[in-house]
């Protein structure tokens, strides 16, 4: 039985066509089912990640950032409840959860795209892991609560703490690095098992050079980036697809964890591209 309802249908479009040019191609076709006109929208949500007519992820991304931000106001809350030694853990069941859920999905767009989600990430871990009588403090801007001596804000008491120590010491992946990590990790077990078959056969095996794939055509999408994310990998380790999935899994996390530790004590761009 299907619910007419909660039908609707997405027109999937090319980003150069204008709304007008679409919605003109369309005005004289409606989609029915027994009788009642199923709705047209530009996006829904299906499995828990917001599709968009344009596939350019950015209703998914609005949407997530939201959930996220009112996440890292329920940890701040709790957080003065629980033990020091729990705070990993409830960064990595409500925040990193929401967060990694089908990133392989979505998560191959361009940095810019991404960057709220990573400015949200940061904000969650000052919370939870930074200073928090200085994260208190910026709150603290009127003279009157303030002591005399402290009274006038100079430049400093509005730099925000670096999080980037707080992401090493703690071995987080950011959001960048996650959506890496996630790629290789599925890329890997889809090829060992060769399940699901659909995925499976998209993956072009090089003959030439082994445990190397061939990279289709530059896109955004997940075969193209996890084939190019697993040669990148592949030049800095000796691992292969016969290779056990934990050691795998961890080669992998601790390459990236040591990529994203360097280039100084602040981020940089090479922080979420080199292995």
């Amino acid at each position: 039985h299907i619910n007419v309802k909660k039908c609707c249908y997405m027109y999937f479009s090319p980003n150069k066509r204008s709304k007008n040019d679409i919605n003109a191609d369309h005005d004289d076709h409606h989609l029915s089912i027994n009788s009642k006109i199923i709705s047209r929208v530009s996006y829904t949500k299906f499995l828990g990640v917001t599709i968009d007519d344009k596939l350019n992820w950015r209703a998914h991304i609005q949407s997530l950032n939201m959930k996220l931000r009112s996440t890292c106001g329920r940890i701040y809350r709790i957080k003065q409840c629980l033990p020091e030694s729990l705070y990993k853990q409830i960064y990595h069941s409500l925040f990193e959860s929401h967060l990694g859920y089908a990133i392989s999905v979505w998560g191959g767009i361009s940095s810019n795209q991404i960057k709220p989600l990573f400015v949200t990430q940061k904000k969650c871990v000052r919370i939870l892991f930074g200073d928090s009588e200085k994260y208190l403090d910026k709150s603290r801007t009127c003279a009157r609560i303030r002591p005399i001596n402290r009274q006038k804000l100079g430049s400093k008491f509005y730099e925000k703490e670096s999080t980037k120590p707080l992401f090493t010491k703690h071995e987080l992946l950011a959001v960048e690095n996650l959506y890496r990590h996630r790629c290789i990790m599925e890329m890997f077990k889809t090829i060992k098992s060769h399940v699901p078959v659909s995925l499976f056969s998209l993956f072009k095996l090089s003959t030439r050079k082994d445990n190397l794939l061939i990279t289709p055509r530059p896109t955004e999408q997940f075969i193209y980036k996890s084939s190019w994310l697993w040669n990148e990998f592949r030049s800095t380790s000796t691992l292969n697809f016969s290779s056990r999935l934990s050691a795998v899994k961890n080669s992998v996390r601790n390459v990236i964890l040591s990529a994203q530790s360097k280039y100084g004590s602040e981020w940089n761009e090479l922080n979420f591209t080199k292995f």
